[in-house]
């Protein structure tokens, strides 16, 4: 029976990767490492959703996603800073504690060792699952693949404040960066416009 694939189908697949790889200037470790983050940013979203409160889960998203301080955070929710230290180091030991074992499992000892800073350096602490708007969807695939600004805008050509805004502020689109981020991501024009 066999496959219908040629010699030549293989090379050109080989050939086609060989092209990609280049084209988002990314190693093999970058890649494995991007690709874990991906995998520990799926399971902690299910820690957020099933085992966080709404108030840890407003927290969350202020301190990793927004970049707020502490103190900022205090002033944003009319709570005193310790409350807020507070807060993050419960959300941080949840985190830690439902995924301690997952993470020795697919990464081995060594790294669950260090599996609170891995945790802690993913961004993975998103309540912005669903997204409505343009920035929203551009910032969950962004996310989803993990990557941050800068590196889209090391391979895209877009200037990581032009990112910034068009994330934070909903700044529009231009057509050449629309068509940019659509190919970068592989999506449709549609998607990041209307969600469909």
């Amino acid at each position: 029976m066999g496959n219908s694939f040629s010699s030549q189908d293989y090379i050109n697949a080989k050939e086609a990767f060989a092209h990609w790889q280049g084209s988002i200037d990314e190693t093999v470790d970058e890649y494995i490492l991007r690709q874990r983050k991906k995998e520990l940013r799926q399971l902690v979203r299910k820690v957020i959703q099933n085992e966080l409160s709404d108030f840890d889960k407003t927290i969350a998203h202020m301190r990793w996603y927004r970049n707020l301080t502490q103190p900022e955070i205090a002033e944003a929710l009319g709570i005193d800073r310790t409350t807020v230290s507070r807060h993050l180091e419960k959300i941080n030991e949840t985190v830690y504690e439902k995924l301690k074992y997952a993470i020795e499992y697919r990464y081995g000892e060594s790294v669950c060792k260090q599996s609170r800073l891995i945790i802690k350096n993913t961004d993975a602490l998103s309540c912005r699952i669903k997204s409505e708007d343009i920035s929203g969807r551009i910032i969950k695939l962004r996310e989803e693949q993990c990557f941050s600004t800068g590196e889209v805008s090391r391979l895209t050509g877009i200037a990581e404040e032009r990112l910034e805004e068009i994330e934070n502020q909903g700044k529009s689109l231009t057509m050449a960066e629309l068509k940019r981020l659509c190919t970068f991501y592989r999506c449709s024009s549609d998607h990041i416009l209307f969600g469909t």
